[in-house]
C-alpha cells in the first residue's frame, strides 16, 4: 500500500527570511507558509523552487567544508525548516546522505545520465508526475517500471533517481543512466508527496 495521504502545504519566502537567512553561498534559508498579519499589505512571493533547491543542498553540503561551526550552524537550520517547511527540512537530510559529494570526487569513469532524461526527471519531480521507463539493473536484468519520482541525488557512482515503483510497492533507487524509454504519465500524487518523502527519509535512516 503506498503511504497515507496528506495535503502538502503551498510554500512561501518573506523577504525578511530571504534577507536575514540567506549568508554566503549555502545559506540557509527558513522556508514557510505561515503568513503574519503585517504581511497582508504586502504579499508574500512565491517561493523560487529552483532557489530553494539550490540552498537545500549547500546546507547538505555544509558538513564536507572541513568547518564544525558551519556544519552545526547548518544543521541548526534544518531543524528549523522542520517547523516550516517539512518537505524541505526531508531534502536536506536526504541529501545530506545521498547527495553530498563535490564533482572532484567523482570518478571519472562514472558513465553520465542523459541530459533529456535528466530534464524530464526534474519536471516530472517538480510537477508531481509519474513516470514510466525501461531499467536495466547492475545484473543485466532489464524491466518496465511505473514510478513516482520524488528526487535526484548525486552519489559516486551516478545519479540516481528516488523514487516509489508501483511495481515492486517499496522506494527504490535508480540509476538515470540505465532508464530507457522515459515517459510521463497522466496523474498528479502532489497530495501523496509529504508522506512519500517521510517514508523514503525513515527507509534510508534504517539503511544507514
Amino acid at each position: 500500500m503506498r503511504p497515507g495521504r496528506t495535503h502538502t502545504q503551498s510554500l512561501t519566502l518573506t523577504r525578511r527570511a530571504l534577507g536575514t537567512r540567506l549568508a554566503g553561498a549555502a545559506a540557509a534559508i527558513s522556508f514557510g507558509s505561515g503568513a503574519a498579519a503585517s504581511t497582508l499589505a504586502n504579499p508574500v512571493p512565491l517561493l523560487d523552487l529552483d532557489l530553494r533547491d539550490a540552498a537545500l543542498r549547500g546546507l547538505a553540503l555544509a558538513g564536507h567544508r572541513g568547518d564544525p561551526v558551519v556544519a552545526a550552524a547548518a544543521n541548526a537550520a534544518i531543524e528549523r525548516l522542520s517547523q516550516t517547511d517539512p518537505e524541505g527540512a526531508i531534502l536536506a537530510r536526504l541529501y545530506q546522505a545521498l547527495d553530498v559529494r563535490p564533482a572532484q570526487y567523482w570518478p571519472e569513469s562514472v558513465p553520465e545520465a542523459a541530459e533529456a532524461d535528466l530534464t524530464a526527471l526534474h519536471a516530472a519531480i517538480r510537477a508531481c508526475q509519474p513516470v514510466s521507463f525501461g531499467y536495466t539493473d547492475l545484473s543485466g536484468n532489464e524491466t518496465a517500471r511505473r514510478a513516482l519520482p520524488l528526487a535526484l541525488v548525486h552519489p559516486p557512482q551516478g545519479v540516481k533517481l528516488l523514487a516509489w515503483c508501483e511495481e515492486r510497492n517499496d522506494f527504490r533507487q535508480f540509476f538515470v543512466r540505465a532508464i530507457k524509454g522515459l515517459t510521463l504519465c497522466p496523474g498528479d500524487f502532489s497530495e501523496d508527496r509529504l508522506a512519500l518523502l517521510e517514508g523514503l527519509l525513515e527507509k534510508e535512516t534504517r539503511r544507514a
